[in-house]
């Protein structure tokens, strides 16, 4: 991360009220409650601010208005209160370990802040692979949650929920892009330095 994306993230901190800039590893929270979850999952590190902004402006407004956004992989909430800048039906983030929900949960309980356009905002602790995503259309955020493995489970899940609409999946630090396009469900929308942006109809 550089000198200016970390500032940038201490500002977003300081405006919001929350702490969500930090460098952690699932392995030295808590192992034993993420389970076999944690052995495919990548460490914690908030989004850069304005590399999430870069990539949700290559999706539609009309796609944002009718959509529910999804975090896979909450970590502290950064990326859910930067999508509650945007007019989302719904916004909720997934995170399996017990430690990050609960800091996720105090930042959304304390954040302060004109910016919002969406007040419908919820942390769910679950293990991403295997949960119940919400029927209707999807903007699906990752920052390299996990490995292939578990990736490829997500995206089943995520594709295979009841009454699917459209899919879009916004994928920063796109390590293990290859699994997405191996399924030709996804078309490839647009790629940004910090990541790509992908639909599945």
């Amino acid at each position: 991360m550089s000198n200016s994306e970390r500032s940038s993230g201490k500002r977003f901190d300081r405006e919001y009220g929350v702490t969500t800039q930090a460098i952690l590893f699932l392995g030295d929270l808590d192992p034993d409650e993420a389970g076999d979850a944690g052995a495919h999952a990548t460490h914690y590190e908030a989004i850069p601010v304005d590399d999430f902004r870069r990539l949700l402006a290559h999706v539609p407004p009309e796609v944002i208005a009718n959509s529910t956004f999804v975090d896979v992989g909450a970590g502290m909430g950064r990326a859910l209160l930067l999508a509650s800048e945007m007019p989302f039906k719904h916004i909720v983030g997934i995170e399996v370990s017990g430690g990050l929900y609960e800091v996720a949960r105090e930042n959304l309980e304390r954040a302060r802040g004109g910016k919002r356009r969406c007040n419908d905002i919820s942390i769910i602790r679950a293990d991403a692979r295997i949960w119940n995503y919400p029927p209707g259309n999807l903007v699906v955020f990752l920052f390299n949650p996990f490995d292939a493995t578990a990736l490829a489970t997500t995206l089943a899940s995520i594709l295979h929920r009841r009454d699917p609409g459209t899919t879009w999946l916004v994928y920063h630090t796109p390590v293990e892009r290859s699994t997405i396009e191996a399924d030709s469900q996804f078309e490839l929308v647009a790629a940004e330095r910090s990541g790509v942006i992908y639909r599945a109809a």
